[in-house]
């Protein structure tokens, strides 16, 4: 069984269906509307291969991302060599870790939230956070919208899905009849499966991921023990038009936080 992020190549490739530079405009247009002022450093956390962190970069923006898996790291690194950007990215645990200087605002995407399994797990990670912002700063988090764990929809990801990049052809499943979810824990076990089709021939890359559910009423109520924070809005998309609703279009959960001290 592979690690799910330990095959930066194949992930990179996986994922790539992101509208990053949309992504980017929201997260900069919402940070900048609740710090009063223009962004001028942020940090992505478990960024895996960076593309967030980089288009940063590319706006004049100190940029740095922050993942868990070496091997991640390293790839992201390279990417951006390519281009001579100023994106920097070091290995470091998003429940505790330190940086050299404040950033105005720090963000979380896909369902990297979801990895912080126990409620000490995230109240540690809502500290760390809040000690690496400058007075102020914003933290944006992206996960699933609540409503994927109650059996009205699956989940916000498609199943299946297939991206090709170069020659190499990676078909991704997210999830299987075999998985299950632990009601005392409130963590999903989840298979996640990459079908590699490339010259060499066929792979098949599988690994179980351990996510956590997380309600609107869990997650404010964490907000509000941390002290650390207030929660100043939050869209069912990026999109400053999609409030978190119970509405089709409201697809995910995007809350946003402001430091409070």
């Amino acid at each position: 069984m592979s690690h799910t992020y330990s095959l930066p190549h194949i992930y990179d490739i996986a994922f790539d269906f992101r509208d990053v530079p949309g992504e980017c405009d929201f997260l900069l247009v919402v940070a900048t509307q609740h710090l009063g002022r223009p962004v001028a450093s942020a940090l992505e956390l478990a960024c895996g291969p960076g593309w967030h962190a980089q288009e940063m970069a590319r706006r004049g923006i100190n940029s740095t991302g922050l993942d868990l898996e070496p091997a991640m790291i390293d790839h992201a690194q390279s990417r951006v060599k390519t281009e001579n950007s100023k994106a920097r990215f070091v290995v470091g645990d998003m429940k505790r870790f330190t940086l050299k200087r404040p950033v105005d605002l720090a963000y979380v995407l896909i369902a990297s939230f979801a990895h912080l399994l126990t409620n000490d797990d995230i109240i540690a990670h809502f500290n760390t956070v809040a000690e690496v912002l400058s007075d102020g700063g914003i933290y944006i988090i992206s996960t699933a919208h609540p409503r994927d764990f109650y059996g009205d929809r699956s989940s916000d990801l498609p199943a299946q899905w297939t991206a090709t990049s170069g020659d190499l052809t990676v078909t991704t499943e997210w999830g299987s009849s075999e998985d299950s979810f632990d009601p005392i824990t409130e963590i999903d076990t989840v298979t996640i499966t990459f079908d590699v089709t490339g010259p060499q021939g066929h792979e098949r890359h599988q690994s179980k991921e351990q996510l956590r559910r997380m309600s609107y009423q869990t997650f404010t109520a964490l907000v509000a023990l941390s002290g650390r924070f207030e929660l100043v809005s939050a869209y069912g998309d990026f999109d400053l038009a999609t409030p978190l609703t119970n509405d089709p279009d409201s697809g995910r959960f995007v809350p946003v936080l402001k430091k409070l001290r």
